[in-house]
């Protein structure tokens, strides 16, 4: 949804896209920025005479002479000139300099004392309340929706025009910062708004030293208005490990809200104060900070939005004692039958996996139970995933375990095997299912023992014939984790074949970065004919990794260079 502010685009882009007449385009064009008063209007005839000379080259000449002559014209109004500079930019990217982004900013600081009126930007009020879920749908759905629909809105008629900019600079970070740097600090919440979603996306997506701007989004947490303080927590809590600058803000103002509006703050009413108490309360807790456990205990004893609090409970070890308890009570009053809390369960399966509390083990063991009596077949997997966590601890749950090994279900039986493994420790026992796993045509059967039995390590010497034979399996994510197992098991004399399958790998599909590196990490010095192409990864400027996400961005980042550090001190 458009901000009331803007207009909706008349004729003007055709001309650029569509008029394969240069000339004729480009006179009406010119015409058309002088009869159109409106300085919206104007913003997208300068983008379409960008759109123009890049379909047209051979009009490029012509069409920066305009941009320049726009301008440089003092009665032009700073909107329009802002659109000069970001479009001219976007036709020769290759020649933007700290020039083009200074003189954005100052352009920036003029429009600063032209702020839109509250009515404009601010997002409709709704209740926040578990009754909005609706329908029955999971609570992470409705919430998933709800983001779409808040991201999707502009708040500032500049802002697509920004974002244009924004794209052109790419991964020009310290530039894009200084921007940023600039928009968060308009005196307009609308600007500021925008402002700190395109932040997020910048961390999010490309590598780069973001301290500067986490401490400038931080600084927003206690923002007048509180859609703009919810929107800096969310922007905190979506930055995961970088958001560690930020810590001692996010503590802070988590002490002041509750301070203000009582322990039960999570459960606030207002939307935009809910939202943000339990943003930051998030951010602090994937920071490990235990200042978050009060409220999401509050969360778990109450039920609202509890499986927010438990997305990240998982991430406090250090108050397993605390959060275990009321995590198992949590998991014992949802009804595994019912769909829609479906996603709740794997998330506190989770979680306790996570906090590895011995407490749990009992209420694991009923979920699988009941998971498998009743055939829920992805909650018996997740089951039975958290009970590896305990090792032999969970031995009570052995005898379920063990009937799964023969199950019809196709996760359920690798998953089984595993989680023998993990709870009994006796090779003897799991090799032969793992052996016909490795045979199974189905991918994702002989990847999870291919993990196994590389675990199991030099006991498991029987697998590799067939490991080395899974070497030229069509699927990377195959190869890779039987290379990785296939090390583990025969050590130094596989290591050719080895490095040669996971640097393939790595080359064809970057996604799989974190498992090859993980392994070439293990490897030790027989990795260093791999220093080239940890070295090429570091380069690489957008975040790279399993679903280009921070923190497999970061673990990719932090590991090849430690890596690099070893292995080149054994020159």
């Amino acid at each position: 949804m458009r901000s009331r502010c803007s207009r909706a685009p008349r004729r003007n882009p055709g001309l650029g896209s569509f008029i394969d007449d240069g000339n004729q385009a480009l006179t009406v064009l010119c015409g058309r920025l002088r009869a159109e008063p409106s300085f919206v209007e104007q913003i997208l005839i300068v983008e379409a005479m960008a759109d123009l000379a890049l379909r047209l080259p051979e009009h490029t000449d012509e069409a920066m002479a305009w941009f320049t002559d726009l301008g440089a014209d003092s009665t032009t109004v700073p909107q329009t000139r802002l659109a000069v500079v970001v479009q001219r930019a976007r036709c020769v990217p290759g020649q933007v300099g700290d020039d083009t982004v200074t003189a954005a900013i100052e352009l920036l600081r003029e429009l600063d004392d032209a702020a839109v009126p509250a009515e404009a930007w601010c997002d409709p009020s709704r209740l926040a309340s578990p009754a909005a879920a609706g329908d029955g749908a999971p609570p992470q759905i409705v919430a998933a929706f709800q983001d779409l629909e808040r991201d999707r809105r502009i708040h500032s008629p500049i802002t697509d025009l920004l974002r244009t900019f924004h794209w052109t600079l790419a991964g020009k970070v310290p530039e894009r910062t200084a921007l940023l740097a600039e928009q968060l600090r308009s005196r307009d919440p609308g600007s500021c708004l925008d402002a700190v979603r395109m932040s997020a996306e910048l961390m999010t997506t490309w590598r780069g030293d973001h301290t500067r701007l986490v401490m400038l989004v931080a600084e927003h947490l206690n923002a007048s208005r509180d859609q703009v303080a919810a929107e800096a927590a969310a922007t905190l809590d979506s930055c995961h490990v970088i958001a560690e600058p930020a810590r001692g803000a996010l503590a802070a103002h988590v002490a002041a809200q509750y301070a203000t509006y009582g322990p039960d703050v999570w459960r606030a009413p207002q939307p935009h104060l809910r939202r943000s108490h339990q943003g930051a309360v998030q951010a602090l807790a994937r920071l490990g900070d235990v200042r978050a456990v009060p409220s999401i205990l509050t969360a778990l004893d109450s039920g609202d939005d509890a499986w927010r609090a438990v997305k990240v409970a998982g991430t406090l070890p250090q108050a397993a004692d605390q959060l275990a308890p009321h995590l198992c009570d949590h998991l014992r009053g949802l009804d595994l039958t019912q769909p829609a809390w479906e996603m709740s369960v794997h998330s506190d399966l989770s979680a306790l996996a996570a906090l590895a509390d011995g407490s749990a083990i009992s209420v694991i063991s009923e979920t699988l139970d009941m998971a498998a009596s009743h055939g829920l077949w992805p909650i018996a997997c997740s089951a039975l995933e958290a009970l590896k966590a305990f090792g032999s601890s969970a031995a009570p749950a052995l005898p379920t375990i063990r009937s799964l090994i023969t199950a019809s279900d196709a996760h359920v039986r690798p998953a089984a095997v595993a989680a023998l493994w993990a709870v009994v420790g006796d090779s003897d026992e799991v090799i032969q299912p793992l052996l016909d796993l490795l045979h199974d045509p189905i991918t994702f059967r002989i990847t999870k023992a291919a993990d196994v039995l590389a675990e199991i390590g030099l006991p498991a010497h029987v697998a590799l014939p067939r490991l080395r034979d899974l070497l030229s399996h069509r699927y990377e994510w195959v190869r890779v984790p039987c290379a990785a197992a296939l090390w583990e098991i025969g050590g130094a004399p596989e290591t050719p074949a080895v490095l040669d399958t996971l640097l393939q790998a790595w080359e064809q599909n970057p996604a799989i970065a974190n498992r090859v590196v993980a392994c070439l990490d293990r490897m030790g010095p027989a990795a260093r004919p791999a220093l080239p192409q940890l070295r090429s990864e570091l380069l690489h400027p957008q975040r790279r990794g399993r679903f280009n996400s921070i923190d497999n961005d970061e673990d990719l980042q932090r590991i090849s260079r430690a890596l690099i550090d070893r292995l080149r001190d054994l020159r």
